[in-house]
């Protein structure tokens, strides 16, 4: 219950003070981390479970396997589906759905393909999985080839989440048509209610097209409590395109629709920078440090023997931290002796 409810210190002290710890209850605690942005943790507490004499069931292998994405470490995924091949989870549809999920977000589209493949009574989830795989990776046709497959072959009825993905293959190679086709299938053939997402992928892909004022007008008949979020991608496009006056627009937008997100200001100074106008950036960061709205460290991650370790910029907290400092000052050394300097110009904040 206190992990459902973003609890998680409770959740955690009814977990450790608990004297018999069921398979339900590690899955609880364990997907509650996941859930909640901490997927380290859930792993290291998978790991703990496995020392027990207690078998992780599906929803355990399913939740662990959304960790390994969220941290992108496919070795260990590799070693979760090891483990699945071998304890009799191959027809849990929630497990290889799961799988091809981690696969895909980690890179291996390829093996997200295998694990598809072999699922021999395929469901939506499972073909939903597949098509994000696909979208992610920027493989549009393989999408729109597995879209009317599961369509037309399996007749099995598409949600709200495959056109989201559909949306979004289409943005990632220009697709408009197809883009627009679909966004207009799904209300009038599958009565379909657009969600914010939806209108975030279309906007992203007609504003990666250039096509500004198809995607103004998207944004004018969209409901407008959902306009906060889309107005984003609307900016990121008009950064890329360098339009100076239209992405303006967009920042005020953003900035008076939700003035608490950094974010927004990021996105901003971004649109500046990209034109070189240095004086407009620097203020826009000034006005978002004055108003008490920091920039959430850079942090980044290594798989070493399965064990995961987080370095976030400038914290030197690990326990190598002297060692790990020393060798990168070594390394800069090397690098300026052997000539290089690194490229600032097209650095964004």
């Amino acid at each position: 219950m206190y992990a459902k409810c973003g609890d998680l210190i409770s959740a955690r002290k009814v977990f450790d003070m608990a004297n018999a710890k069921t398979v339900f209850l590690w899955t609880s605690i364990i997907s509650g981390y996941t859930h909640m942005g901490y997927p380290a943790e859930a792993l290291l507490l998978f790991k703990k479970l496995l020392k027990t004499s207690i078998k992780p069931n599906g929803a355990t292998l399913a939740t662990i396997l959304s960790a390994c994405a969220d941290l992108g470490l496919v070795d260990m995924g590799k070693e979760i589906e090891e483990y699945i091949l071998s304890n009799g989870f191959q027809s849990d549809r929630q497990v290889q759905t799961s799988l091809i999920n981690m696969f895909s977000k980690c890179g291996s589209i390829d093996k997200a393909i295998s694990v598809f493949e072999r699922i021999s009574d395929k469901d939506l989830p499972a073909w939903s999985s597949m098509i994000n795989g696909y979208a992610i990776h920027g493989m549009a046709e393989e999408a729109l080839v597995l879209f009317h497959k599961m369509l037309e072959i399996n007749r099995i009825k598409p949600d709200a989440v495959v056109f989201t993905s559909m949306l979004l293959a289409c943005s990632h190679v220009g697709l408009v048509e197809d883009g627009l086709r679909f966004f207009k299938s799904m209300q009038k053939d599958f009565g379909i209610v657009p969600s914010v997402e939806h209108y975030m992928c279309l906007v992203d892909l007609l504003g990666r097209a250039g096509q500004f004022e198809l995607a103004l007008e998207t944004i004018r008949v969209m409901p407008v409590k959902l306009q906060a979020q889309v107005w984003a991608p609307f900016l990121s496009a008009c950064t890329k395109h360098c339009n100076l006056e239209l992405g303006e627009l967009a920042a005020r937008k953003l900035l008076y629709m939700n003035p608490g997100s950094h974010g927004n200001y990021v996105l901003m100074a971004n649109l500046y920078t990209s034109m070189g106008k240095w004086k407009e950036a620097a203020v826009t960061r000034s006005l978002m440090i004055d108003r008490g709205l920091n920039k959430a460290p850079g942090w980044s991650q290594i798989e070493i023997s399965s064990s995961v370790n987080v370095f976030i910029a400038g914290d030197r907290s690990h326990t190598q931290s002297i060692d790990i400092y020393k060798l990168l000052e070594e390394i800069n050394l090397k690098l300026a002796e052997a000539g290089y300097v690194p490229e600032t110009d097209t650095v964004k904040h």
